[in-house]
């Protein structure tokens, strides 16, 4: 299934279901020049984004280089100009992303046969802004989900884009020692002035409802503070929270 809607003026969102998950792409449009933020899980997924781009010159953004956010962009009928990406996403091109395509084409035949990966061919390290024609985004370095992730910030519409730092019902942790510092930088982010509207790529669109949850959860987990979990997590959730809690737990232990 996919839904595409139209969350602010000029800033859509498309979102996708697959097997066990649904994620979240957006397409920017300023006047001159469009983004794609993340292409999702297969070529199929960006059709939806075709008419919205039309004749504009558009670039891609992968929020990191998890398989669910980059493998669709492939489907675009023109090629973008560039694909932007932090520079740890372009390394991983080297070996986990095409290793874990290759495990789902062998697991599941067929399914996954029309994806081509697309590494990044610009890159950067901590900030990079990108002049849209009267719209500027900003693309930061926020490592925390992984140490590749990044967000975007549109300071005319006071709108930061998440990807994967800021998630609801609860963020996927996948190492302890950036916990402390992705809860810092999203409290930073939380702060600016002007700030409107945070869109993950999975969960709650609402206003500030994603950043202010995935600070809570941080926070509790962190010992700083107390989260109530959601009733009735569905099972992705239920063994994400308890693998993010071996994680803390394991992370302390080694850390003693």
């Amino acid at each position: 299934m996919r839904q595409l809607q139209e969350v602010f003026p000029n800033l859509w969102a498309l979102d996708v279901s697959a097997p066990g998950m649904q994620a979240r792409a957006a397409i920017v449009l300023g006047e001159k020049q469009a983004v794609v933020w993340d292409t999702l899980t297969r070529p199929g997924d960006m059709a939806a984004l075709e008419s919205l781009l039309r004749d504009r010159p558009f670039h891609v953004v992968y929020s990191h280089g998890d398989w669910d956010h980059i493998w669709g962009t492939a489907g675009f009928s023109r090629p973008p100009l560039n694909i932007i990406a932090h520079a740890d996403c372009l390394r991983r091109f080297d070996d986990d992303i095409p290793q874990t395509l290759l495990r789902k084409q062998l697991a599941e035949l067929g399914r996954w046969d029309d994806v081509a990966l697309a590494p990044p061919d610009v890159s950067f390290t901590s900030r990079l802004s990108l002049d849209l024609g009267g719209l500027t985004l900003e693309l930061h370095h926020l490592p925390g989900h992984s140490p590749d992730c990044i967000v975007g910030w549109i300071p005319e519409w006071g709108v930061l884009l998440g990807g994967d730092a800021i998630e609801t019902p609860l963020p996927v942790f996948n190492r302890f020692d950036l916990l402390s510092d992705w809860l810092a930088a999203l409290e930073a982010w939380r702060d600016v002035d002007g700030l409107r509207l945070a869109i993950p790529s999975h969960g709650s669109a609402r206003g500030l409802e994603s950043l202010e949850s995935t600070i809570a959860y941080l926070r509790a987990i962190l010992g700083r503070g107390k989260f109530d979990l959601p009733p009735n997590l569905d099972e992705f959730y239920e063994s994400t929270h308890q693998a993010n809690l071996n994680i803390v737990a394991a992370g302390r232990e080694s850390h003693d």
